[in-house]
């Protein structure tokens, strides 16, 4: 079974690129404003549309993995991304720039739900919360990343050069996947999954489990966090305290730094207690709290709220990802459909965040108002899960 860290290793790679190419906008947001002549609700459209599109694929992922099967779901899905942020370097105009961020998320939103799907088919129950958490970090990886990497990179090549390194880098990823990923030769055993129960599910039994919408809506809160943060806080960063960008985008990584250990930490401690609603609760305040102290805050007051927001984007993905893996009669392709649902949700809220605060702007001439009230929007992970009904092994 040593060939299941080669298939981490894809997957954990995959979440880095898709990350990389997420978050590309943030540190070319007031380059291209000025080389489109468009105004910050076009350029945040820039970045809300990948996970508009993104969610609305990750739904018919879910929906489509039992005919084509994982692997080709899955490898599909990062080479479109890859051509996708290829295309975003090639554009020449808004409109084509547009288009190649909604192909990029076509396949992002395919490949995305996969992540949890394959890891349930090669690994054990009592190591699905540390590898999920592991495979979320690789989001803060790719975010912090692209923050650091991107204003030089855009300084000395252009921003189109560099979106086309990252396509290219992408594309890499997904022609090692279409040559190592596969499922094992017998499926690991588990004590949450009863195959022959588990395929009674159907569509209308997933989305009728009060855990979907729950879990769904809960996700919702650090999905717009993520999108806005890296948006839009390195503009305001520039506004408010007369920032370079490259300072500012230095400043915002520290939430993806913060996120990597954060992310390992939380899968660490799920695995340890056996508990889930608690980091959930944990991390939902940690998101609020942390985005009043980054933007009222200064100094090293306002790093200590960006050091929140990491921890509170990432501590609980490991977990909330795993919870639909330990329900009762899951099998993977369930699984997979009731995190492409979950997706869905939380990403069309990642859509709506960047116009909200694009149109608050414009009424307001600020950026303040908008980042605050996603601040108060991000509470709504501490709220929500206390609804669930706790799935962790120390309750079997």
């Amino acid at each position: 079974m040593r060939y299941k860290y080669i298939i981490e290793f894809i997957v954990y790679a995959g979440s880095v690129s898709m990350a990389v190419i997420f978050n590309a906008m943030g540190p070319m947001l007031p380059t291209l404003m000025e080389e489109f002549r468009i105004t910050f609700t076009q350029a945040g459209l820039l970045s809300s549309i990948v996970p508009c599109i993104l969610g609305v694929f990750a739904l018919i992922s879910g929906a489509v993995v039992g005919k084509l099967g994982l692997k080709t779901t899955s490898c599909l899905g990062l080479t479109v991304m890859s051509i996708g942020c290829i295309l975003s370097g090639l554009a020449d105009t808004y409109t084509e720039m547009l288009i190649s961020r909604v192909i990029a998320a076509i396949g992002a939103g395919l490949f995305f739900p996969m992540m949890g799907a394959i890891i349930m088919l090669w690994f054990k129950d009592n190591e699905l919360v540390v590898v999920n958490s592991i495979n979320f970090s690789g989001s803060a990886v790719g975010g912090a990343l692209v923050l650091v990497i991107a204003p030089a990179s855009v300084a000395t090549l252009g921003w189109s050069n560099t979106l086309i390194g990252f396509g290219v880098g992408s594309g890499l990823i997904a022609l090692i996947a279409w040559f190592l990923l596969k499922a094992p030769i017998t499926r690991v055993a588990s004590k949450s999954q009863n195959t022959e129960t588990g395929k009674g599910f159907n569509t209308a039994d997933i989305f009728k489990m009060k855990e979907t919408w729950i879990l769904a809506f809960a996700f919702a809160a650090p999905v717009a966090v993520s999108v806005v943060i890296p948006t839009f806080l390195p503009s305001y960063f520039i506004q408010t305290q007369n920032m370079t960008m490259e300072v500012a985008s230095n400043w915002v990584s520290t939430v993806f730094l913060i996120g990597i250990p954060a992310a390992i930490a939380g899968g660490l401690l799920g695995a340890k207690t056996g508990v889930r609603k608690p980091f959930l609760i944990a991390s939902g305040l940690m998101l609020g709290i942390g985005v009043f102290a980054a933007v009222l805050l200064t100094g090293i007051s306002a790093i200590i709220g960006l050091i929140l927001i990491g921890i509170g984007l990432l501590f609980y993905t490991g977990i909330l990802f795993t919870i639909p893996m330990e329900i009762p009669d899951m099998t993977p392709e369930t699984a997979g459909l009731m995190i492409g649902i979950i997706t869905f949700v939380g990403m069309q809220c990642g859509f709506i965040a960047p116009l909200v605060v694009g149109w608050i702007e414009s009424q307001t001439g600020s950026l303040k108002e908008g980042l605050l009230f996603f601040g108060v929007f991000g509470l709504l992970m501490a709220v929500l899960p206390n609804f669930l009904d706790e799935t962790g092994p120390s309750t079997r």
